[in-house]
């Protein structure tokens, strides 16, 4: 999987959430089989063996057959064709046909980095680089309620997805009533600071807007963890706060599926339902024009005409070459790209010219 300006074989070094925790146990309980999912292009079966949720390219060492039409048991994931069994570590533990002979040491399975953090099973295809799973800084705070969203699948690629949920000078287009206002089109040009593999900046709607109470627009703190994480804190008057939180996991070329979460620290027992309606309201006004993109990827700055107030994109898309770049040199390369640290609010005169 690659596209003509960024790699995105740079991606396999990061982790990327490929289903929830509870997607992942439904299938268990349907049959006692592995999930079968795709990331980067690349067929991968899940299964928790043991308490321990393992990933693994979904097909047998010996006649190929799909593990994720397999059972999960006790002792470990069983291929459906001959019985070959597989523990958590991807080591063969039994042949059926030759219970009597020695296992060779090297008929393993490559086993995958995989975690659960927020309720989602994460996966990295390659070790290396000092990469690490997305924050989520309200998942573990009391403040407030975290209310998983449904996963949803678009023909965008990642990256795309990313920018868009970054995207200041659309609100009043796409999201006229809902998050925007067609009388107030202005944008600020943000200042950006580059952290450790993040940036952030901070956005300031107009006041003047009228929108409804559940809409997500106020004072706002945004936080990219590169590549494909993002979560906003909305800092409303009466001293409440939101979080929407979301990363966007790169299926395959032009296809990714995003997990997200929208928190509160208001009427923490209250109804949740009226929040995830808003942002299904949100996204069905996205989705038209993202499917519209062609192409899919992000493409070279020269396919694309970018101005002032795209700073914010303009920004990403250069860290995500630089990574491309870096990634071409190695693990260690890339860790050191992530490692840097740039910080614009500290600059005389910040915001004041493009990237």
């Amino acid at each position: 999987m690659a596209s003509q300006y960024i790699d995105d074989a740079t991606w396999r070094y990061f982790w990327h959430p490929v289903c929830t925790l509870s997607e992942l146990r439904a299938a268990a309980a349907d049959g006692g089989h592995p999930l079968a999912v795709t990331l980067l292009g690349e067929s991968l079966a899940v299964a928790e063996i043991g308490g321990t949720v393992s990933a693994f390219p979904d097909r047998c060492l010996h006649r190929s057959t799909r593990l994720s039409v397999g059972r999960v048991e006790e002792g470990g994931l069983r291929c459906a064709y001959h019985g070959w069994l597989y523990g958590a570590d991807g080591a063969c533990r039994e042949i059926p046909s030759m219970p009597d002979r020695p296992i060779p040491d090297d008929c393993r399975l490559r086993s995958l980095g995989a975690e659960v953090a927020y309720d989602l099973v994460w996966v990295r295809l390659e070790a290396g680089a000092d990469t690490v799973i997305p924050g989520c800084p309200a998942w573990d705070d009391g403040a407030f309620r975290c209310v998983q969203g449904e996963p949803y699948t678009w023909p965008t690629s990642a990256g795309r997805r990313l920018e868009n949920f970054v995207d200041l000078s659309h609100f009043p287009f796409v999201h006229d009533g809902s998050l925007g206002d067609r009388r107030h089109t202005t944008v600020p040009i943000a200042s950006i600071d580059q952290l450790e593999g993040e940036l952030r900046f901070q956005f300031a709607p107009s006041p003047d807007m009228n929108l409804p109470d559940v809409a997500l627009m106020a004072p706002t703190d945004y936080r990219i963890w590169l590549p494909f994480s993002v979560n906003l804190e909305f800092f409303f008057p009466d001293g409440e706060r939101s979080q929407l939180w979301m990363t966007a996991s790169p299926v395959e070329s032009g296809i990714c599926r995003s997990f997200w979460f929208t928190c509160r620290t208001a009427d923490r027992d209250g109804d949740d339902q009226p929040h995830l309606d808003f942002q299904d309201l949100v996204l069905s006004e996205d989705l038209p024009v993202i499917r519209a993109q062609e192409p899919p990827e992000i493409p070279a700055p020269a396919d694309e005409y970018s101005v002032l107030v795209d700073k914010v994109s303009t920004t990403y898309r250069r860290r995500l070459r630089e990574l491309s770049e870096a990634a071409r040199e190695g693990p260690d390369a890339l860790s050191r790209s992530l490692a840097a640290v740039r910080l614009e609010s500290d600059r005389p005169g910040k915001g004041s010219a493009a990237v």
